[in-house]
């Protein structure tokens, strides 16, 4: 199995995944071949890519440390719970804040049971479940940090709620800001930065939740070096969540597409989050970010400085930027195929074809 671009994919090709929609719908079920209507239809949705199976990428598996059911499930209960805040009705949001809670403790499980030394995070999202979905994954990818610094399981669960409230502040921002194709204007900007401290409100008086978990919202734009919002404050003084949920929010938003900007590749939002150390991020959970989130996750398509094209096989935890590659065009002399990076130095660079 691979995952492939749309503009790469072809009328065809076998799904190798499902593709699901708003509320767990499956758009696309795994084993039926695509069509040019349904290219043409993910590509309006907003989606970046889909996964195949084809002969070129047989036998190559790809772990999820988190299951699809798991992430469909809990994004639809975010979405419930988002959309009923708009209105501020308390006695609907309360029942699904304990969804939510729930989805969060089905994530923790998971995460903490992984044995998977190396992560490999991708996320197919639409335009119009952007919000929910991005929430989701920032949950995700801020356990599996929270995890490799040693954090209880319970820990982890006030740390799983803090990064899937993160965003809920924006739910009172007008959507005419939210969705904007555009870049926005100071007067905007401005409006749009509330979302952190409407954010603490929420969490912390609308959905009950402790102080750890609502100060999550409220300072997971806050920069390391105290050049961020709402209080400007810097180092230790941003709460650990906060610090977590600011590299997982950056990089989740970096490669996922959005109404006013394409999705960039993994691995130059793993630079992104490399070259902002001490900056925007805390440098100790970058440093373990860079040892746990794969820059060129299982199954993507990549380009080497040869020119010869490749998917991603494998990755390793010592070996991180120079995975396990398997050849798409075989030639003579390639020895069934396979590239191992880490020993391989023919190839000085590595390029991820596409966005995912």
């Amino acid at each position: 199995m691979r995952f492939m671009t749309l503009d790469k994919c072809k009328e065809g090709m076998i799904i190798g995944k499902n593709v699901y929609g708003r509320n767990r719908v499956v758009l696309l079920r795994s084993g039926y071949p695509l069509k040019h209507n349904h290219i043409k239809a993910l590509a309006n949705f907003g989606f970046p890519g889909v996964y195949v199976d084809d002969e070129v990428s047989a036998g190559i598996e790809i772990a999820e440390v988190v299951d699809s059911e798991t992430r469909m499930n809990a994004s639809m209960m975010v979405s419930e719970l988002y959309e009923n805040t708009k209105y501020l009705k308390l006695a609907n949001t309360q029942p699904m804040a304990e969804n939510v809670i729930e989805s969060v403790a089905d994530i923790v499980n998971q995460v903490f049971d992984s044995r998977d030394p190396v992560v490999n995070i991708v996320s197919l999202k639409t335009y119009d479940t952007y919000t929910y979905q991005h929430c989701v994954d920032v949950a995700i990818l801020s356990v599996i940090l929270g995890k490799e610094l040693h954090l209880t399981r319970t820990q982890l669960q006030e740390l799983g709620k803090a990064a899937i409230f993160h965003d809920i502040g924006k739910m009172q921002i007008p959507k005419t800001i939210l969705d904007k194709p555009a870049a926005l204007t100071a007067e905007e900007y401005e409006e749009m930065k509330k979302h952190s401290e409407l954010g603490y409100v929420l969490t912390k008086s609308f959905l009950s939740q402790t102080e750890a978990v609502a100060r999550g919202s409220l300072f997971h734009h806050e920069k390391f070096d105290g050049g961020g919002y709402p209080k400007g404050i810097k180092g230790a003084q941003i709460p650990m969540f906060a610090r977590i949920i600011a590299i997982a929010d950056a990089y989740d938003a970096i490669v996922s597409n959005r109404s006013y900007k394409k999705a960039m590749p993994t691995s130059e939002a793993y630079e992104y989050i490399m070259a902002n150390s001490s900056s925007h991020f805390d440098p100790d959970i970058v440093n373990v970010f860079i040892r746990k989130i794969a820059p060129f996750p299982v199954g993507i398509t990549v380009k080497l400085s040869n020119g010869r094209e490749a998917i991603v096989v494998e990755n390793r935890q010592n070996f991180i930027m120079r995975p396990l590659i398997k050849l798409i065009d075989r030639q003579e002399g390639d020895r069934g195929g396979y590239i191992d990076l880490a020993y391989d130095m023919s190839a000085t660079t590595i390029t991820v074809l596409g966005s995912v």
